[in-house]
């Protein structure tokens, strides 16, 4: 049996991003994840009597090409240099472990006549014997589970291989759960109409974001927004396209809210919420401008719902009444978190009805109520 060893990873909050794959930003952690890869990696440690092992998994939000390839994180390891290498990234251009990514098949080397293995040149320069590499699969190929140096001249037997083939699977299905619990977890945020995140989420969302830009001195912007005139799509189309125009008012927020921090949330109704971290006011101001122009000129074309799927297309005729408030600009500063939120809620709030007053399809600053 191996000497009893320390199994590092990477922390449950550094995890998040690997194992919640296809989105472009986490909220937060809690997925159990770290316990699992650590009591995996032990077990299979103490089986194949070797001198390490490593977990890698990619990025899947890392933009990558033939000239910028895809990085590989190691997550997990234990065993000789595991506590230096976790947490460190590499490239899958160079190595053995690359070439199992790549193409998706498992290795298994031994050297001989002391031919060196290159499995990472970048972090793994020292004289290797033997290895298994074994991708790892969550439908494509996500990273690699990587063996070092058993600990006898024979090198790793079919039996080990073997016990690398359990224990990648059950790796695989410890991820899969994890994104799945991911996502459940993240469909009670959601607004089932639109895919934005839902008012309960926000008010949890918009406390952090300030506690955020107090601790830290950041810039925190919100933006609330009102449909104009969208009681007459109502009116005259039914309430099926009056639906399927709220969730294409969505899209127009997603493309026009650029920024990768924001929370994009229904309030209710026709009503529409942004949270800008690290957005100063009056790049909130543009943004929001944006919002309005693209709603006003867009051209919707959604489903009457009938049973020959007729479409009802219309532009110009819906407007968005916006108020935009700073946190540091139009907040004072209260012990009471509860407080300060809905002070800046109550300031956006304002805004947006008195964009309403002013003549409707605006955007109306707080400052510009506070200075009348």
């Amino acid at each position: 049996m191996n000497k009893a060893s320390t199994v590092h990873s990477l922390s449950e909050e550094l995890l998040v991003p690997y194992i919640e794959r296809h989105r472009k930003n986490s909220l937060d952690a809690g997925i159990p994840f770290q316990n699992t890869i650590k009591k995996i990696l032990s077990e299979l440690f103490d089986i194949l009597m070797c001198e390490s092992i490593f977990l890698l998994l990619d990025d899947p939000i890392q933009n990558f090409s033939q000239i910028n390839p895809r990085n590989l994180t190691y997550i997990g390891g234990i065993g000789k240099k595991s506590q230096e290498i976790v947490g460190l990234k590499t490239v899958t251009n160079q190595g053995f472990i690359a070439q199992t990514y790549n193409f998706g098949s498992l290795s298994v080397l031994k050297s001989e006549n002391n031919e060196k293995i290159i499995l990472d040149k970048i972090h793994l320069p020292d004289p290797i014997h033997s290895a298994i590499c074994s991708p790892i699969r969550v439908g494509p190929t996500i990273g690699v589970l990587v063996s070092i140096n058993k600990k006898d001249s024979i090198g790793f037997t079919i039996k080990d291989v073997r016990m690398v083939n359990i224990f990648t699977g059950y790796l695989e299905m410890s991820i899969q759960n994890a994104i799945d619990t991911k996502k459940i977890h993240e469909q009670t945020k959601r607004d089932n109409l639109t895919g934005l995140y839902n008012d309960r989420h926000f008010h949890q969302q918009l406390e952090k974001e300030i506690q955020k830009a107090q601790q830290q001195k950041l810039p925190l912007s919100l933006v609330f927004l009102d449909l104009d005139f969208f009681k007459s799509i109502n009116d005259q189309y039914g309430h099926l396209v009056g639906s399927q125009t709220l969730k294409e008012v969505s899209f127009v927020l997603r493309e026009y809210m650029e920024n990768e921090s924001a929370v994009l949330a229904r309030y209710g109704g026709d009503e529409y919420v942004a949270i800008l971290p690290g957005i100063q006011l009056d790049e909130a101001v543009e943004m929001a401008e944006k919002v309005r122009k693209g709603i006003h000129e867009k051209l919707f074309m959604v489903s009457d719902g009938s049973q020959d799927q007729s479409m009802i297309s219309f532009k110009g005729v819906l407007g968005a009444s916006i108020g935009v408030a700073s946190f540091h600009d139009h907040v004072p500063h209260l012990h009471d978190l509860l407080q300060q939120k809905n002070l800046f809620i109550q300031m956006a709030d304002k805004a947006m009805y008195r964009a309403k007053e002013l003549g409707k399809n605006q955007v109306c600053v707080a400052s510009q109520i506070a200075s009348e």
